[in-house]
């Protein structure tokens, strides 16, 4: 019996111990693990850690730390710091105010480059007649509004036609009328024959309009347009008729000022991209839309057309 009882009481010592023991021995290689795992940590957390006072108050050691933490991220950022000067640099200069000066230059500037723009009269119109319009699309346009063609006048070139009176000559034709009529037909069968003038009239509103074409040579195309009103003319002297006269003046260049704008040439009254280009001139009831261009391209194939006439054989010798 107490045989048993020494024995129990050894076996419980014994696992005591061990219980003990085992626990104890996982904690010394717990501590191990975590004293190598702070050896690892990199050495700015230690200076980080080891700069924090505890003698000091929270607002001081906040400090440290942030004066801490910006050297640490200096050379990270390294890179990007001329960028963000450039960025810097650039937007101060942009929302800096200018002085008077530069205001007065942007000014001058902006002016300048308002002046230099100006209307292109080939886009213009008169009555709904534009430049480049054939005989008969300005036919069809004006007799729309209530015009009537009173004037049309053909013509062909003058040397085309002395080299058909010449031709007609040498086939036996005689006489003036003769060979006027036969130099005008051959010139015609040829295609040379074209509307040279066009005339318009409105009786009801006293308005008429002239049209010039060029010759076949540019397609018989309108190079000038010449409108006419007799509406704000009235010679008598009767302060009645000087009011209406005057009523009659201001509402023709408010109705210009509304569809051409300012003009570019205010002396001229005067509207146009300058040189040789077409242009738009108006003076109280009249207007006068041209392209001197056109008009020099059609005399320059006319000549050369003569050049290459002249250079027919006449002889055999």
């Amino acid at each position: 019996m107490c045989k048993n009882s020494l024995l129990t009481l050894l076996s419980l010592l014994l696992g005591g111990t061990t219980l003990f023991v085992l626990p104890a021995f996982a904690q010394s290689e717990m501590d191990l693990l975590l004293f190598e795992k702070k050896n690892e940590q990199p050495a700015a957390s230690q200076k980080e850690k080891s700069a924090i006072n505890i003698s000091e108050s929270l607002t001081d050691n906040l400090s440290k730390s942030k004066n801490q933490n910006a050297e640490n991220t200096e050379n990270d950022t390294e890179n990007e710091s001329w960028l963000k000067s450039l960025i810097s640099k650039g937007t101060s200069d942009i929302l800096k105010e200018p002085d008077a000066k530069t205001k007065a230059t942007d000014v001058q500037r902006v002016h300048d480059a308002l002046q230099i723009k100006r209307a292109n009269a080939a886009n213009f119109d008169i009555s709904g007649v534009k430049l480049r319009m054939t005989p008969e699309e300005v036919e069809k346009s004006l007799t729309s509004q209530g015009y009537r063609k009173i004037i049309e006048t053909l013509e062909i070139p003058n040397f085309i036609k002395w080299r058909s009176e010449e031709l007609c000559r040498q086939h036996g034709v005689i006489g003036f009328e003769r060979l006027n009529a036969c130099a005008t037909m051959v010139s015609k069968e040829n295609g040379y024959q074209f509307v040279y003038r066009q005339v318009y009239n409105r009786y009801a509103s006293k308005e008429s309009i002239d049209v010039y074409y060029t010759s076949t040579f540019t397609d018989n195309l309108a190079h000038s347009i010449f409108y006419k009103s007799s509406v704000p003319f009235n010679d008598s002297k009767a302060s009645k008729n000087i009011y209406i006269n005057n009523l009659k003046i201001f509402d023709f260049w408010r109705r210009i000022d509304l569809k051409y704008g300012p003009p570019d040439n205010e002396s001229e009254v005067k509207w146009g991209l300058g040189g040789k280009k077409p242009y738009l001139q108006a003076q109280t009831g009249r207007l006068v839309l041209m392209d001197p261009l056109l008009k020099e391209l059609d005399s320059a194939r006319m000549f050369n057309e003569d050049t290459r006439f002249a250079n027919m054989p006449y002889y055999t010798f």
